[in-house]
């Protein structure tokens, strides 16, 4: 016995999602879930497939665009994405006022905007900035008395 029509829309609609989760890129889940409704509508409801098929997948659009698009809106790369970030200091500044810390397995060269005060090891400071190659830092201290 073959396969029905409805079951070769199912599995081509699974086919789809799958593909999805191997090579993520948000393509496919959409034309995946309407092929899928697809094909169960035509094995138990074939008058409403095609209306159900592309109501579902215009759902899907809606909802991906709400909850997954919207959400990356805001992404920061690179050093921008430290910027507020509070770290502790593994090491003295310099003279300059120049160290460097490590965030995220990454090494960074910082700068403290700290007025007359030289940071060292121990010191909480927030990340305000980026001057160059260089993270700005302050002193939380000095940043709560303002």
């Amino acid at each position: 016995m073959g396969m029905s029509l409805g079951q070769i829309f199912m599995l081509i609609g699974l086919g789809l999602i799958l593909l999805e989760v191997i090579t993520p890129g948000l393509y496919f889940p959409a034309i995946g879930i309407a092929l899928l409704i697809y094909g169960v509508f035509l094995i138990y409801l074939p008058s409403l497939a095609l209306p159900t098929a592309i109501l579902s997948g215009l759902i899907t659009i809606y909802i991906m665009y709400r909850l997954v698009y919207g959400v990356g809106a805001d992404i920061k790369i690179g050093a921008d994405r430290f910027i507020g970030r509070e770290i502790t200091l593994t090491e003295d500044l310099d003279d300059q006022n120049y160290g460097s810390i490590i965030i995220d397995n990454e090494q960074w060269y910082i700068k403290s905007k700290s007025a007359g005060k030289r940071l060292k090891k121990g010191d909480i400071v927030k990340i305000v900035g980026i001057e160059g190659v260089s993270l700005i830092v302050e002193n939380i201290d000095d940043i709560e008395h303002i």
